[in-house]
């Protein structure tokens, strides 16, 4: 195996390890809000979505690394093999943005009812106590 073809074998390793690492971001966002851990999870948000970005930015990098390396590769077999992948991942790629897209707007969604619910619960909890001649000033 020359080096380039190890190369794009290392890069394809690299690739799936980035998949499962941004699949399991993804998974943890979208278990946010159902596990009754409401500021913990909140507070767990911006670092899960800032690694899911870090692993969005590596699979660009791949793929650009493998766009260069794959129209060096020996064989013409090789070098299709290689476009074949590149454009697997593209697909994979675009599919992945779409994914965390659509969970950004579930977990939007989950935090407009559970701040609706909230300011229910105060306004019930104002109009107990006003019943019973409690204000606040």
């Amino acid at each position: 195996m020359d080096g380039i073809t190890q190369a794009v074998e290392n890069l394809k390793k690299e690739w799936g390890q980035a998949v499962s690492q941004l699949d399991e971001n993804i998974t943890a966002i979208e278990s946010c809000g159902k596990t009754g851990k409401g500021i913990e999870e909140a507070n767990s948000l911006p670092r899960l979505n800032g690694s899911a970005q870090d692993a969005l930015q590596l699979l660009k990098s791949l793929q650009f690394q493998l766009d260069l390396l794959a129209q060096q590769l020996p064989t013409f077999d090789e070098v299709q093999s290689g476009q074949a992948t590149l454009k697997s991942w593209d697909e994979q790629y675009k599919k992945t943005k779409a994914g965390m897209t659509s969970v950004a707007e579930s977990i939007t969604e989950s935090l407009r009812r559970s701040r609706q619910m909230m300011v229910q619960e105060v306004e019930r909890s104002a109009s107990t106590l006003a019943t019973f001649g409690i204000h606040f000033h």
